[in-house]
């Protein structure tokens, strides 16, 4: 398909956008968290998704939280920041079929994957391979659809 409709290309931006609100979103409860009791916050958050307090996922959050300092937490904050205007800006620019924006997803994207293998090889969850086979997935689209952009 060439031209400027593309279902895969509408997901691809989709996917972007979702990443950034995710990822500001944790970075706007970060900061607004950062002088709360992690533990209190953690239980309450546990408590209203209805996951149980004997779970390893609740576990595994509060030995996060309780070696979360306030400055390691606005540091998290940025960072989630920081790659929530990444991801938006890739989104934006596919979506306006900008000539720099396949090459500079492609790059972004690309760089990443190491980070994406390590956690995986890391401890295997299967979000995580989810996430690392979509953006492998784009890359190679992108690659390909070079025709989109011109």
């Amino acid at each position: 398909m060439s031209g400027r409709r593309s279902p895969t290309l509408a997901a691809i931006i989709a996917f972007k956008a979702f990443k950034a609100i995710v990822l500001a979103s944790l970075g706007v409860v970060l900061l607004a968290t950062r002088q709360d009791d992690p533990v209190d916050l953690i239980t309450r958050l546990a408590l209203a998704v209805h996951l149980p307090l004997s779970s390893r996922l609740f576990r595994r959050a509060l030995e996060f939280a309780l070696n979360l300092s306030v400055r390691r937490q606005v540091a998290l904050a940025l960072t989630a920041f920081g790659y929530a205007v990444l991801m938006g800006s890739e989104g934006v620019a596919l979506y306006w079929r900008k000539p720099w924006a396949r090459w500079f997803t492609i790059g972004a994207t690309t760089s990443l994957l190491p980070i994406e293998i390590y956690e995986i090889l890391r401890e295997v969850h299967p979000l995580r391979v989810v996430v690392l086979f979509a953006n492998v997935a784009v890359v190679v689209y992108l690659v390909k659809r070079r025709e989109l952009f011109e």
